[in-house]
């Protein structure tokens, strides 16, 4: 097996949620939707449209939809029709929302710290570094289908040496 199929599996075993405790669920909650969401339209600090987030997030715009609907019922977000464009739907964080994204913002550093702590400066800065140089080269995610047959037409990711 080539040695960077075989790592990139061993990262993917260590980064599965599903593997991890009570211990993990606010840093991997953090990557999913809801939470996603609310951060990104705090830190955007203006409204936003379901395409937008869909694009911003690279998340399906069925996934957004679904996401918007139970943010929506929680209390935590807010849908409107744009006043110049009524074909357009805005997305806005209610103050709860926006508390609540900051929050847990806030729980999300103080785990990574916490981590980063345990492991020691020099290996925190290094495990920074990595990670910068590999989202500066990782190519866009494939479109997400259910067809397999649709994925072999598409090609697979390739490596550049």
């Amino acid at each position: 097996m080539d040695i960077y199929v075989s790592l990139a599996e061993e990262l993917m075993e260590a980064l599965d949620r599903k593997k991890k405790g009570p211990p993990h669920e606010d840093m991997s909650a953090a990557m999913r939707g809801e939470l996603a969401v609310l951060r990104l339209l705090s830190e955007e600090e203006r409204a936003l449209t379901a395409g937008e987030i869909s694009r911003l997030l690279q998340m399906t715009t069925s996934r957004i939809a679904a996401v918007l609907g139970a943010l929506e019922k929680k209390g935590l977000i807010v849908r409107s029709v744009d006043e110049r464009d009524k074909r357009r739907v805005l997305v806005t964080p209610t103050e709860r929302g926006l508390s609540l994204g900051r929050r847990k913002k806030q729980n999300l550093i103080h785990a990574i710290s916490y981590t980063f702590e345990q492991i020691g400066e020099h290996d925190a800065r290094e495990f920074v570094r990595l990670m910068k140089r590999v989202y500066d080269i990782l190519p866009p995610p494939p479109p997400i289908t259910l067809d397999d047959e649709q994925d072999e037409e598409q090609g697979g990711i390739s490596r550049h040496e």
